[in-house]
């Protein structure tokens, strides 16, 4: 082969081998409805969007891209060479609200026990119907009670949520004791739990509104002021 077609040749490899890499490697604006939306890149914490960053799909790689946000159902998205992302170099998302979050809250009574140290000056003999009331105001039906030791349990609420996959399911209960009877104290606690993809129950460390609510009442009706 002489110098001139060597050259060629040397040449030809060097424009496929610049297109092939420019084909390989990408930036790419992510965009997200909310905005501020927490980014992954193939398990990877690129940041919030709006975000930037370099994909590559040389030898029909494959990226995942999840972008997710409290109160909002993650969304992942999988891009080849061949995806209509690829072209624009533009990737938009809109989240899906999750009406379980947004009916939920945090608490410090969430699958744990608060105890709350009754005001002296409360006659013993309200103390406990203090406690019944509200928690009756908040579940109309309880599962078991015991005036002699204190013991209060109520049934399980139990609401449905839609989500992309289906639906699921969030339940809470709460329950209450004696903790101690000198100086008189009664602990509770809000078991919160929902469904697994497979149906079966976990734990949830979410609770109602209206539990958060109801714990602030007792703490509201017994403790000293």
């Amino acid at each position: 082969m002489n110098s001139k077609r060597l050259s060629s040749f040397f040449c030809g490899v060097f424009v496929v081998v610049f297109a092939v890499s420019a084909q390989a490697a990408k930036i790419f604006t992510i965009t997200s409805n909310p905005s501020e939306s927490k980014v992954l890149l193939n398990n990877q914490d690129i940041g919030i969007t709006p975000a930037q960053t370099k994909m590559d799909f040389g030898s029909e790689r494959i990226n995942i891209v999840s972008i997710s946000k409290p109160g909002y159902f993650e969304q992942t998205i999988t891009l080849n060479s061949k995806s209509k992302e690829v072209k624009t170099g533009l990737i938009n998302v809109t989240l899906i609200p999750d009406e379980g979050w947004n009916a939920t809250t945090t608490s410090d009574a969430t699958n744990n026990w608060v105890r709350i140290q009754i005001d002296s000056a409360i006659p013993e003999g309200e103390v406990w119907q203090k406690i019944v009331d509200a928690v009756t105001s908040r579940y109309p039906s309880l599962e078991q009670i015991d005036n002699t030791s204190g013991y209060i349990r109520s049934i399980y609420e139990v609401k449905t949520y839609k989500s992309p996959q289906g639906s699921y399911q969030i339940r809470t209960r709460l329950l209450g004791s004696i903790a101690s009877k000198s100086p008189l104290t009664f602990k509770f606690r809000v078991e919160a739990e929902q469904t697994s993809a497979s149906g079966q129950w976990i734990p949830l460390q979410r609770v109602f509104k209206e539990d958060a609510q109801l714990m602030e009442e007792l703490h509201g009706r017994l403790s000293q002021k």
